[in-house]
């Protein structure tokens, strides 16, 4: 056995000594040969798998010989050989220490797009490796897609947009090194950060407005090849030469809670024309909240916002203010409607004699205003501070002073004062007798249906006498004694003034309040009577009388109305309609069915104008807002006493001498859709319906009350404008059928007016027809 492992040393010996060299092929010198350490293998590595056809291009070679271990070795000869006409050089003839040996592979003059094989041997090995020639034509795209950052850019100098073209072949599919151009007009300017696209397929720029900072249009055009694509770029302005600010209606908010004035900014330029995209922020004081259109003018130049008073409802001063970069506009909003009514509890007083003012605050609406201060300034100069209560009131009493005169006693909250004047005279009272005749003597409750009472509530119903004259004149002074007429059904509760004698007011008004028990009664069964004279009379007799009644009930119902703002064209075509839900709940909030619900709508006011052609749409101008020339609500044109004409804008119908009041009842008319009577959910439907040309011009508001279930009433309240489709204001191939106001165009002067006797505010009724 030691024999045979011995021959085989010797014949692998051998086999060692018989190396031998080499020499080249393929048409190019060969590289290497002699005699040296073999290799068990040859990797061969490219640098590159293809080359342009140019006759500088080259591609590098390297081969490595590794043993059976895959280690490198070094000292090994090799041969490098190419085909096709190319040529190799080589840095060594055999491996160097790191067992390799290099080479770069030439074209060989010949440009010819082919293949090139390179062959490395090695005593019996031989590996080879092939890269491609390719034509060095550009790569041409299919399309090009130009985006935009944005499509407008401000009119200064850092304001820029990011412009970005990507070059896509037939499949769209992004290119790499496509050459594109950019280029923009008008005196701007782009800053391109490559000349071709990048390895995404994209070329961008930076697109800036130059020193040309007017509003003008620059086009944005990119050109790879045969192929051009443009964008347009709006520079806009940022900043306005003027700014108007109009508020609509007047500048007069009523503080019932539901009105509201639109305040509109207008940006312009120098030349007075609208600008839109113009920042413009509106603000507002003195507790109001405004609800804005934009924190940028829109195509007609205008930001808008609806002012309310908010939570506020004291008589005040509102100012809008509109600020656009350097410009500033204010407008101003009186808010108005907060009264002090005022009951004095024992007009003529004895010196030193114990007498009492009962105060009620309320807003435009006689709707109590509670948790306000309210300052009472009596006997002496003596201040008292109070908070109204939850219905507004406060009960205030004094002591008469020492020394007889005439004592006046003042009350403020709200923005508002009222002054009321008790009699102190050590003798018989000074109130002399009424000799004014009176016409028409009422009494009223509201509301007319008020919850029992508990421990801890304070539910009542403001009792209000009025007493009038010829011409519908006031009369002062008049006594009146509230009870309730021997309350037949025993309901009990009580009034405010208990059994003293009031006076009626200045304008004619005698007030007090019923507060119910704990019990509550058949529908309309509590009657609430006001006794009355010319002259003081005792306190079990009942000279003259009015009556009104009151239910009092042991479960409020609460009802609301709400719409979906969809505006229907009517059966006719010929005018538009508006849905709407009454929904109706117990005081549980459960809906309340088989509740029967009454609606009546009221006219409020009356605009003139023309809408007008915008960019986008058309767009009302108002030239006046005018009050319901009705005053009364009675249908008829009336000349009052103190001088007032209804018809104040001196319209009249085809009669002659008959004079028409604006706007029309019957412009717009309310009906149920279906029974008048809530279903399983609490509900009924009903609409309203106008004529086209009405639509916009009328501001209206409806009323809704539900009753009929244990003899429980709610009541709820919608205003709105009559509304227009907003597929007709954005259709501008077609004229609007309420284009011009059917109660004319003109702008008018307008004059303060009211009824006679009335609580009521004054409204603003316009002059003119026209």
């Amino acid at each position: 056995m030691k024999s045979l492992r011995a021959w085989f040393a010797c014949v692998a010996a051998a086999l060692v000594m018989l190396g031998c060299g080499g020499g080249g092929s393929g048409g190019t010198p060969g590289l290497g040969g002699g005699g040296g350490p073999a290799a068990a293998d040859l990797t061969v590595t490219l640098s590159a798998q293809s080359v342009a056809n140019l006759a500088t291009a080259t591609v590098g070679v390297t081969v490595t010989a590794v043993d059976v271990n895959r280690a490198t070795v070094s000292g090994v000869s090799v041969t490098l050989s190419v085909d096709a006409g190319a040529t190799v050089n080589a840095s060594a003839l055999v491996t160097d220490a790191k067992g390799t040996v290099t080479g770069t592979v030439g074209l060989g003059g010949n440009i010819t797009p082919r293949q090139i094989r390179v062959t490395a041997t090695s005593g019996n090995l031989t590996k080879s490796a092939t890269f491609t020639v390719t034509s060095a034509t550009a790569p041409q795209a299919a399309d090009l897609v130009v985006t935009l950052s944005a499509p407008s850019i401000a009119n200064t100098v850092s304001a820029e947009i990011t412009a970005t073209v990507m070059a896509v072949d037939a499949n769209r599919a992004a290119l790499s090194g496509i050459p594109v151009t950019l280029s923009v007009n008008s005196g701007a300017t782009v800053q391109v950060n490559s000349a071709s696209t990048d390895a995404s397929g994209m070329v961008s720029g930076i697109v800036r407005a130059g020193s040309d900072l007017t509003p003008r249009r620059i086009t944005l055009t990119a050109v790879s090849g045969s192929i051009t694509r443009t964008a347009v770029i709006d520079v806009v302005a940022t900043t306005a030469a003027d700014l108007t600010l109009t508020l609509s209606p007047s500048g007069i908010l009523s503080n019932s809670g539901t009105a509201s004035v639109t305040a509109t900014a207008t940006a312009v330029d120098i030349n007075r024309a609208t600008v839109a995209g113009i920042p413009v922020t509106l603000s507002v004081d003195s507790g109001a909240t405004i609800q804005t259109s934009g924190a940028s003018s829109n195509s007609n130049g205008q930001v808008t916002g609806v002012v309310s008073i908010g939570a506020d409802k004291s008589n005040r001063t509102i100012t809008v203010t509109a600020v656009s970069g350097a410009l500033t506009r204010t407008a101003v909003i009186q808010v108005t409607g907060s009264k002090i009514n005022a009951t004095v509890l024992g007009a003529v007083l004895a010196p030193n004699q114990t007498g009492g003012v009962q105060y009620r605050l309320v807003d435009a609406n006689g709707n109590p205003i509670p948790g306000k201060r309210l300052t009472v300034v009596g006997p002496g100069g003596v201040q008292t501070v109070a908070t109204t209560g939850t219905n507004g009131e406060y009960d205030y009493s004094f002591t008469a002073p020492a020394t007889s005169g005439p004592l006046a006693i003042r009350a403020s909250a709200a923005g508002v004062e009222n002054i009321v004047t008790v009699i102190v005279n050590s003798g018989i009272g000074t109130i002399p007798r009424v000799t004014t005749l009176v016409r028409s003597a009422s009494v009223s409750a509201n509301p007319s249906v008020v919850a029992t009472n508990t421990p801890t509530t304070n539910n009542r119903s403001e009792i209000r006498a009025l007493f009038l004259s010829d011409a519908n004149a006031p009369v002062k002074d008049i006594r009146v004694r509230f009870d309730l007429d021997g309350d037949q059904n025993s309901i009990f509760g009580t009034f405010t003034s208990a059994t003293t004698q009031v006076y009626s007011d200045a304008n004619g008004v005698a007030t007090s309040a019923y507060v119910p028990g704990s019990r509550f009664s058949p529908t309309d069964g509590v009657t609430v009577r006001a006794c009355w004279d010319y002259d003081d009379f005792a306190a079990n007799a009942c000279p003259n009388a009015v009556r009104t009644t009151v239910t009092v009930i042991s479960d409020a119902l609460s009802v609301s109305i709400g719409t979906n703002n969809a505006i229907l064209v009517g059966d006719s075509g010929l005018t538009y309609v508006t849905r709407y839900v009454v929904q109706v709940v117990d005081s549980a909030g459960l809906a309340a069915k088989d509740v029967q619900v009454g609606a009546l709508i009221d006219l409020l006011e009356y605009t003139k104008g023309i809408w007008r052609q915008g960019a986008k749409a058309w767009f009302p101008v108002v030239t006046a807002t005018c009050a319901n020339e009705d005053l009364n609500r009675n249908g008829v044109a009336e000349v009052f006493s103190n001088g007032v004409i209804e018809d104040a804008n001196g319209s009249f119908n085809r009669t002659p001498g008959r004079p028409a009041l604006e706007p029309r009842k019957a412009d717009i008319a309310i009906s149920f859709e279906g029974s008048s009577k809530t279903n399983s959910s609490g509900q009924v439907v009903m609409r309203i319906e106008y004529p086209q040309n009405v639509a916009s011009w009328v501001r209206f508001n409806i009323v809704v009350s539900a009753s009929g279930v244990a003899g429980t009433e709610g009541r709820a309240n919608f205003d709105d404008v009559l509304n227009v489709p907003a597929s007709v204001v954005n259709n501008l191939d077609a004229t609007p059928p309420f284009i011009t106001s059917p109660y004319g165009v003109l702008a008018s002067l307008t004059v303060m007016a009211k009824t006679p006797g009335s609580t009521k505010p004054a409204v603003a009724l316009c002059t003119n027809p026209d």
